[in-house]
């Protein structure tokens, strides 16, 4: 038996049949590798679904983990800060009234011992005036005789 080809050509039916066959036999072929494919997707897709959940997890965790320790070392450093001014607060409360008393006593001295001070800078002052005045006569006595008599202009 014959069968017409698309472009008027006869063939038999034997022909007709075995392309049939072999189209039937490549789709179904196709089809199965798509749906090997799909399932070969679909896992791999879920294998990466599953290492992209466990790597935010992960990563999750670290951010956690840098958080608590970067709040603890806050603290820490707080908390020596604090210690430091409490320190220091300590010490100026013990030393103001040292200071205080230590002025005190020095004013008391001042008012007893008054006469004796008055004395001591009535006598370095006179002291003073005669060193000026022993250093102005040595002072006279290395100029040589013409720069005396020039008034140090010649002969010094």
């Amino acid at each position: 038996m014959f069968a017409l080809r698309p472009f008027g050509y006869a063939e038999t039916m034997a022909e007709s049949k075995s392309t049939r066959t072999t189209d039937r036999s490549a789709t179904v072929n196709a089809k199965a590798t798509a749906t090997k494919a799909k399932e070969t997707t679909a896992s791999q897709a879920k294998a990466a679904t599953a290492k992209a959940e466990d790597t935010a997890k992960e990563a999750g965790k670290k951010t956690a983990r840098t958080a608590s320790r970067a709040t603890h070392a806050a603290a820490e450093k707080a908390q020596a800060t604090a210690g430091k001014a409490v320190a220091t607060g300590r010490t100026v409360a013990v030393e103001a009234p040292k200071k205080a008393a230590a002025a005190a006593g020095t004013a008391w001295m001042v008012i007893k011992a008054r006469k004796v001070l008055t004395a001591a800078a009535g006598a370095g002052a006179a002291a003073t005036a005669a060193t000026v005045v022993v250093l102005r006569k040595r002072a006279a006595r290395r100029r040589r005789p013409l720069a005396r008599l020039t008034g140090g202009r010649l002969g010094t």
